[in-house]
């Protein structure tokens, strides 16, 4: 069986500025997100993007989104401790223990995944009830 191989994608939000995110290509020439973005709005993981090759520097760049997963992506950033500490440590375990796929980019960043909606609001009051700082990043 082949090696799946997966291809860059270039996003782009004036507010943000680039962000790369990998992405499998499917059988009709679209692409499907596989990792979880920690600065771009409004896409999630195993979402249907479309992206054309720039031919100024032969990078694919996203165009438009073709269908919704269904997963939902927040993002937390944690205030009182960073990543690495004890606190840090517990955050990543016990969102993964919900289920959620979790990136982080130290210190304080992590990107959620979380696949099943019927996580997203024990996943969201946990959160909550640490005080520990989030937000939506697709809805």
């Amino acid at each position: 069986m082949p090696e799946t191989e997966f291809q860059k994608i270039r996003f782009y939000d004036p507010d943000v500025g680039y962000e790369n995110l990998w992405a499998e290509k499917d059988d009709g020439g679209d692409y499907v997100i596989k990792s979880v973005p920690y600065f771009i709005y409004d896409i999630s993981v195993g979402d249907t993007v479309r992206a054309s090759e720039d031919n100024t520097d032969r990078v694919l760049s996203f165009l438009e989104r073709i269908s919704h997963s269904g997963h939902t992506t927040i993002r937390v950033r944690p205030s009182t401790f960073t990543l690495d500490q004890e606190e840090g440590e517990a955050l990543i375990q016990s969102l993964k223990g919900f289920g959620a796929i979790v990136e982080t980019l130290p210190p304080r960043l992590v990107a959620v995944d979380i696949p099943n909606k019927a996580h997203v609001e024990s996943i969201t009051e946990f959160l909550t009830s640490r005080s520990i700082p989030w937000e939506w990043a697709d809805r």
